[in-house]
Order: structure tokens, then sequence, then C-alpha cells
């Protein structure tokens, strides 16, 4: 098993899986570990969906379909201003051009693009999928915050075990259709999906890693 520490370099996000399902009891210990995040006043607002097997496939079949058809996102809530400041569009355009490029999808290759679009809408082929939320009526920034230290912990908590993830916001852009496959969720608001599972062996696109800011562009030391 990795340190904290070498789960948190090691960590990346997979974009191909190996069909290997993950054990029940391996899931459901990291679940119980990622419960233990810090929440404001101990509120807890996450709430965590598991979908895999026959469910997810239907899942997939309806989100592909809605893709397919031009069926425009409607995610539960913005997740980048529009625009985006100048440094972090040039990084956002750096990782998305060395992706293409590491795919070998040209500039204009609509129809590769679209398809590697459309890997999203089946979750990569991962064998499960996370799909984090909380209460739609209650939420505020500080809830999307609580939230987040779950979904990093189930992400270090992968890496550590020897799986791996993916974080999405795509995977959250068809809510009704969510919400019609995941019982009881009439009232979640959306927040990113997960895909988990052992990473593919050999796989090319996994090998992608976008660059990290040197340490020095973002972090200082006061005093």
């Amino acid at each position: 098993m990795t340190t904290t520490l070498e789960a948190m370099h090691a960590r990346s996000s997979v974009r191909e899986f190996e069909s290997e399902t993950v054990p029940p009891e391996i899931i459901h210990q990291l679940v119980e570990a990622a419960g233990c995040a810090p929440s404001s006043k101990n509120t807890q607002p996450w709430r965590l969906a598991l979908v895999q097997g026959a469910a997810l496939a239907a899942l997939a079949a309806d989100c592909l379909a809605a893709f397919d058809a031009g069926q425009a996102p409607a995610p539960g809530y913005r997740y980048s201003p529009n625009p985006l400041p100048d440094p972090w569009a040039a990084r956002a355009r750096a990782c998305g051009i060395g992706l293409f490029q590491h795919k070998g999808i040209g500039r204009d290759d609509a129809d590769k693009r679209r398809a590697h679009d459309r890997e999203n809408f089946h979750f990569f082929g991962a064998p499960h999928v996370f799909f984090l939320g909380t209460q739609a009526s209650a939420y505020s920034y500080g809830t999307f915050f609580d939230c987040g230290f779950v979904l990093d912990n189930l992400m270090l908590g992968l890496v550590s075990l020897g799986y791996g993830s993916c974080p999405q916001y795509s995977a959250v852009a068809y809510p009704d259709l969510l919400r019609r496959h995941i019982p009881g969720s009439e009232d979640t608001l959306f927040i990113a999906g997960l895909p988990f599972g052992r990473p593919k062996t050999g796989s090319q696109v996994n090998q992608f890693q976008p660059a990290r800011l040197p340490v020095d562009e973002w972090f200082k030391i006061v005093g």
C-alpha cells in the first residue's frame, strides 16, 4: 500500500480501465474512510451513489443516446467562470491540445474529436462509477467545499489500493437521466462522477499527464 504523499503524486486521470471489478468489501472500506472528511459543523452534506453492473450499462446507454442525439448538456451548476482568466485558459488549452496530440487526434479531425468527447458518456469503460452530490434545495459554495474533501479522499484512497479514477463534470451533464437511474435522487444536485477501477495495463491514454506548475508559482511563505 502506498503512503498518502505517494498517492498524491501518483494520482492521475484514468481514461481506460480493465473490466476487473473492485471487491465490494474494498469499496465499503473506501467509502467508510472517505466519509471521515471534514465538514462545516459536521453537517456532512454529501450524498454518494455507486452505479455498476447492469444499472451502469443502462445509464451509459441513455447518456450515449442523449449525446448522439445532440441533446444539450444541462448540469445543475456552472463549473468554471466564463471567460476563464487568461493564465487558466492557457493551461486549459495546453492540456486539451496535449491530450489530443497524445491520442493522435488532429486539429481538423472532427470525427475523432467527437469520439473523444463521446468516451465521457460511457465513463471510459469503468466497471464502477461514484456519483457525488448534495441536497439541491440547500447547497451553497461551502457545501461544494465540504463535498470536495470526500471526492479527494475517494481518489487518493483508490490510488493507495492500486486502483484509479477520473473525476468528471461531464458525467453529470444530464442530471435528469441520473435521477431516472438513481433511486431517491429527486432532490440531489449532482456535483461530479468518478469512474473507477483497475487502470488498463499498457494503455497509451493513461500515460498522459499534463504539466504541473512549479511550486514557487503558486506557493508563498509569509513570516
